[in-house]
């Protein structure tokens, strides 16, 4: 198989080579492309396979207005029309439309748009079909098979300008782009406006980000397109999302909706347009000014605009949509680039333990980084992260986070020897490395200057990977101008940082970036970024990133590339240092290694913090780069699965969100007849994510293809798998994989009670398989279910399953109790006589609810509980939104005696709901998406 390199297309530019330009043009000064010249060397052979001339010609079906593309497999369809002289496109998959008609154009600000009408003047089609090996990534080899179809297109008016757009179709997506080609009236150019419709074919679940041009770094909202807000910055008129956005399309149809190759060209954002919910514009972020977003000359080509498609949430995550679509390897030596874990002094600055400005509690100092150094070696992590070793934190985070900050990058603190933490590494065995940090605070032109003396200096140490950020709210300085994250100019920045990373050898791990869109294919040395409410939210707001968050981006935020979540949190209630919590349970934190892909791979909580601990054998264990990647059964937010192969092992991450849950994992994608050793790592019987979310349960067996293993989780939990080959005598060691074998006694149930007495059902359950089971039992009166609870019982153990019930009208009743799998099913009947005049019995005050609150946050909803009856009484409460149950404490009271309760809830979508305590009066509570 060929290793993945450049095209040899004889027009091709050098890629090191900048484009010539008439310095009179104030809009093509150098001092506005410094990092541009870097970046767009390589645009000519972008357009390979494409004329950069206008396409002509003669056959007459080649100049047909409506023009279609087929993939391969004939899963995705595009029809390329000219409407009324307007160029349009629409995508189907599997013979459903997902976008229909919808228009292209460019607006320029010293030329006419661009948008019509227009004639075709001819096409071209082509096949392609190559496999390729990534440097690092999800697979160890990648197909490139689809085909093309380039069309020419003319002015029928004005200039008669030519403009190519250039599709294509996969099996798992779609793409497009526009190719402004050379011609003699039409040269330097800025665009304005790309008028790129996205007219989707109905009102689509859809996971979405506001439209920030300065931030990534949002909870994912899942709402119909119809729904899809502003952004919450101050000011703001735009209407519209980041992307990518992920839809729903059925329960048989996904399409993520995104950018590819982002070279040179501004970010883009998706602005709903005028008059319709469901369809949205292309909208770019600008330069300064406000009103140019992309300054060029032709020939030049946009971003490929792109769909992935798949059946099923899985199929996004195992789609290569978008590195495809990006140029190959331009690095002729790629042995350095080694994926990685590494620890950091970074979470411990972030709980509160040690801060990044110099000073007594600064956590950067070298005898600090030498225990970490001291720790990493022994447990086999690759290097070590030191945030705040440089002259330019004094003042700590606020002197600079919302103001350009000039850092230096080179020099140390006098707390700090980079020499000899860098040599101490090298002195263990193994080795460990240094990751270096570079904050810039917002002051790009002051990073820039001194880049050369910087990344020459880390080579010289023997530093092979940094940590870049650009922490500022209010936008990045360059000569006292202030740009926005996701612009051109930054655009061209970020590239011109990872191509003179290249040079001296050095890998990237890219904070506050510009979204991924592929370009790992080309530059493969940058291994990972952030763009991603990270684990550092968990210590920012006190809802932190909900369980559900990181089972949506997967099939969102990774959708786009790589993440640098930085998981491996087991001090998961921190109470020594913090006020809130990691919202998980260690189990789950394990789960993140394979589902999370990131060629950096962060083990980022504190050394102390995994001493002693079995379960840190799976971290240590773990790849960052994979051979295969196989995504299981998923509910994007709700639960997933993700197993990932490297050489001989395969490892499995499964999550939950705040929902208990047992979910079945086939191990079918093993795919041999040989048996594995399972070593398994799972919420353990008694973990709980309130007050018990750091114990797990290990298990350790036999498996083979035709196993399916059980996943029982706790509400925010998960479980890891490790599949190795078995070694030495393990085959007859070890034990085959026994699933759960739950066995449940009779319930215990009253034959008669008092109308609104209180009482409890019992029943015992066992477990007699080998791991720890999960499965729902209901409870249920009179056919009607009354109450639920996910039964956990551990390998050999038993519990008792409690429901509280209280019954209030008088006759037989039927009380049921049915496990989910309708295996286990109990029925009795209880008769319920009236209850006497001295029956004891409740009131409730003191209940609130707040008028408005937003996603994701929890409420506090109190209520005071009096026992106004003569005898001590147990008394089940009730907290119900919209009729439904949704929690119940149990209370009991002495005579005259009151307590107060505190239930907490968190409404998941926006609307009104109805909420209410027993029988008092609902209160209306309006929740908002921010």
């Amino acid at each position: 198989m060929p290793r993945d390199t450049p095209d040899q297309s004889p027009a091709s530019d050098s890629p090191d080579s900048s484009r010539s330009s008439d310095s009179s043009d104030p809009l093509l000064e150098r001092r506005e492309f410094v990092a541009g010249a870097a970046a767009v060397g390589g645009l000519t052979s972008m357009i390979s396979g494409v004329a950069a001339e206008p396409i002509e010609s003669t056959e007459e079906r080649d100049q047909a207005n409506v023009q279609s593309l087929t993939s391969p497999g004939d899963d995705v369809e595009v029809t390329f029309e000219v409407v009324d002289g307007a160029p349009t496109y629409a995508v189907a998959y599997d013979g459903e439309t997902v976008v229909e008609r919808s228009t292209l154009g460019l607006a320029f600000r010293d030329d006419a748009s661009l948008d019509g009408p227009f004639e075709v003047t001819g096409a071209e089609r082509r096949s392609g079909d190559e496999t390729w090996e990534p440097v690092w990534g999800a697979s160890d080899s990648v197909r490139n098979r689809y085909e093309e179809l380039a069309v020419g297109l003319r002015e029928t008016e004005g200039l008669k300008r030519s403009l190519n757009l250039l599709f294509r179709a996969y099996d798992d997506g779609a793409a497009f782009r526009y190719v402004l080609p050379e011609q003699e009236n039409f040269g330097s150019f800025v665009l304005t406006d790309e008028r790129t419709e996205f007219a989707f074919a109905g009102d689509y679940t859809s996971w979405w980000t506001p439209d920030d041009w300065e931030n990534y770094e949002y909870l994912y909202e899942e709402t119909p397109l119809s729904e899809i807000q502003p952004t919450p910055e101050e000011g703001s008129e735009v209407d519209g999302a980041n992307t990518p956005v992920t839809m729903r399309v059925d329960d048989e149809a996904y399409v993520s909706v995104h950018e590819a190759a982002l070279t040179d060209y501004a970010g883009m954002t998706l602005t709903r347009a005028d008059g319709d919910p469901t369809t949205f514009e292309s909208t770019l972020v600008p330069w300064p000014d406000g009103d140019s977003k992309v300054k060029a000359e032709a020939p030049h080509v946009s971003p490929w605009r792109t769909f992935t498609l798949g059946s099923n949430p899985g199929a996004l995550v195992e789609s290569d949509l978008l590195v495809n679509l990006n140029e190959p390897n331009e690095l002729d030596e790629t042995d350095w680039i080694e994926p990685q874990k590494y620890m950091g002094i970074w979470w411990e600055i972030h709980i509160g333990k040690s801060r990044w400005a110099p000073g007594p509690d600064v956590g950067a100092t070298t005898e600090n980084a030498k225990r970490y150094i001291d720790f990493a070696s022994e447990h086999g992590i690759a290097s070590l992260l030191v945030e705040g070793w440089n002259v330019g934190w004094e003042g700590g985070f606020d002197s600079w986070s919302n103001a350009p900050y000039e850092f230096s990058f080179t020099e140390s603190t006098e707390h700090y020897d980079l020499q000899e933490v860098v040599e101490y590494g090298q002195s263990k065995e193994p080795s460990v490395n240094v990751v270096a940090h570079n904050e810039t605070g917002g002051g790009v032109g002051n990073y820039e200057a001194q880049l050369e003396e910087a990344f020459s200096l880390y080579e010289d140490l023997g530093i092979h990977a940094i940590k870049t950020g650009y922490v500022s709210e209010e936008g990045l300085d360059i000569d006292d101008e202030t740009y926005h994250h996701h612009g051109q100019r930054m655009v061209n920045h970020y590239r011109h940082v990872t191509k003179k990373a290249a040079e001296h050898e050095i890998m990237l791990d890219v904070h506050e970036p510009i979204k991924p869109t592929g370009v790992r294919r080309t530059y493969p040395n940058l291994m990972t970024r952030e763009g991603v409410s990270g684990l550092e939210y968990e210590n920012f707001r006190p809802e932190g990133n909900p369980p559900s968050h990181t089972l949506t981006l997967p099939f969102t935020r990774m959708v786009a590339g790589p993440l640098d979540y930085t998981p491996g949190a087991f001090d998961i209630l921190y109470e020594e240092y913090g006020t809130t919590r990691v919202h998980s349970t260690v189990a789950r934190q394990l789960a993140l290694y394979p589902m999370l892909l990131s060629g950096l791979q962060m083990v980022a909580d504190l050394p102390e913090h995994y001493d002693d601990l079995d379960a840190f054998e799976f971290v240590e264990q773990v790849p960052a780069s994979w051979d295969e990647t196989v995504a299981g059964d998923a509910e994007i937010g709700d639960y997933a699965t993700i197993a990932r192969r490297k050489g001989e092992e395969w490892y499995v991450g499964t999550g939950t969100d705040d929902t208990p849950r047992a979910l079945s994992v086939p191990l079918d994608f093993l795919g041999d007849n040989r048996e594995y050793v399972a070593e398994v790592y799972a919420d353990g019987p008694e973990a709980d994510y309130e007050s018990n979310p750091e114990e797990v349960a290990q298990y350790e067996f036999l498996v083979s293809a035709d196993d399916t293993l059980h996943a029982s989780m706790v509400a925010g939990g998960g479980q890891a798998v490790r599949l190795r080959p078995p070694e030495g005598g393990e085959q007859s060691e070890l034990s085959a994989y026994e699933p759960p074998a739950y066995e449940y006694d009779t319930p215990v149930v009253p034959a008669e009670t008092m109308a609104g007495e209180p009482f409890t059902v019992l029943v015992e359950a066992s477990n007699a398989g080998g791991i720890v089971g999960g499965e729902r039992m209901t409870l249920s009166v009179d056919g009607e279910t009354v109450d639920e609870a996910f039964v956990r019982v551990g390998a050999g153990e038993e519990t008792q399953v409690e429901f509280p019930l209280r019954l209030s009208e008088t006759g037989d009743h039927e009380v049921t109790m049915e496990t989910s799998d309708g295996d286990a099913s109990f029925s009795k009947t209880v008769t319920v006589a009236e209850q006497s005049a001295e029956f004891r019995m409740f009131s409730y005050e003191g209940f609130e609810v707040p008028e408005e609150t937003t996603v994701g946050k929890q409420v506090e909803i109190p209520v005071t509980v009096t026992n106004t009856g003569d005898e001590e009484s147990l008394q089940v409460v009730k907290l119900t939104v919209d009729d439904d149950v949704v929690e119940v404490q149990g209370v009991d009271l002495q005579p005259g005696d009151s307590t107060d309760l505190a239930f907490w809830h968190t409404f998941e979508s926006p609307g009104e709901y109805e909420v209410a305590v027993e029988d008092l009066d609902a209160q209306t509570v309006t929740v908002n998406v921010f």
